[in-house]
């Protein structure tokens, strides 16, 4: 069985004193490791301040990009290398936001990839629900157009680490609201995808995440798809009463079903 991961992507939110008295607020309340992997994306300048507290707990700092290398002449990058070093076992990478507004194309996601998967660093890569069909031994199959270029090069081994993550359009931002039916379909042909190119052993093993509008109403349902290993929260996230409640869906969902 697949081990779920709750994600939260603070995105450009909470300076450092901010992202620490969050985790004070937060960190005697999270579930036993054993039964769910939780995690945080901060702003990068965050992460440092935010491992040293939580080294020695069950919740993990997640850094929000990194760049395709990992030294040299690049002013403002952030080196996985580095990360590593720090600390820092996830990266997220591909996120919709990234391709949207710093024109990030598929070949640099994948550079990403593999710089990460590299080091040993566990990639958390973002796809949308851009779909396309194509012809495999005369059979039609629908997959999603990103997610093959942006793992090539990866060895079988990298694969079954690689944490993916589906993020329609249409559900993300303020305002917008979470389709359980999109949700398990668009996890659904990620796995599919993964089968078709990398076969059963990879597909069974590889966590798939979802992210769109993502809230304490709804984390239950969404995680009770068959598809979905996990979810990538944004601004439910950012409220530590809420985080709390997502961390332990599991045990309040429970307790809904008791009474």
């Amino acid at each position: 069985m697949r081990k779920p991961f709750i994600v939260a992507n603070w995105k450009m939110h909470k300076n450092v004193e901010q992202s620490v008295a969050f985790l004070h607020k937060v960190l005697d309340r999270l579930p036993n490791s054993d039964h769910v992997d939780i995690g945080i994306a901060p702003q990068s300048f965050a992460t440092y301040p935010m491992i040293e507290i939580t080294q020695h707990t069950n919740l993990q700092i997640i850094s929000q990009n990194a760049a395709t290398k990992y030294d040299g002449a690049y002013t403002g990058e952030i080196s996985v290398k580095d990360l590593k070093d720090m600390g820092i076992n996830y990266v997220m990478l591909g996120h919709s936001e990234r391709r949207r507004f710093f024109h990030e194309s598929n070949q640099i996601v994948n550079q990403k990839v593999l710089a990460a998967a590299n080091i040993g660093v566990t990639p958390i890569v973002c796809t949308n629900e851009d779909e396309e069909s194509i012809v495999v031994n005369n059979k039609r199959y629908y997959i999603l157009r990103q997610l093959h270029n942006v793992l090539q090069g990866l060895s079988i081994e990298q694969l079954q680490k690689v944490i993916l993550s589906f993020e329609p359009t249409s559900s993300i931002g303020e305002g917008h609201e979470m389709n359980l039916q999109l949700a398990e379909r668009g996890c659904q042909l990620l796995r599919q995808q993964i089968r078709l190119f990398y076969g059963n052993d990879v597909a069974n093993k590889i966590r798939i995440l979802y992210g769109g509008s993502v809230n304490p109403d709804n984390i239950a349902q969404v995680m009770d798809q068959p598809d979905v290993d996990g979810v990538l929260i944004g601004r439910a996230s950012l409220d530590p009463e809420k985080f709390v409640q997502m961390a332990n869906y599991q045990n309040n969902y429970a307790l809904a079903l008791q009474n």
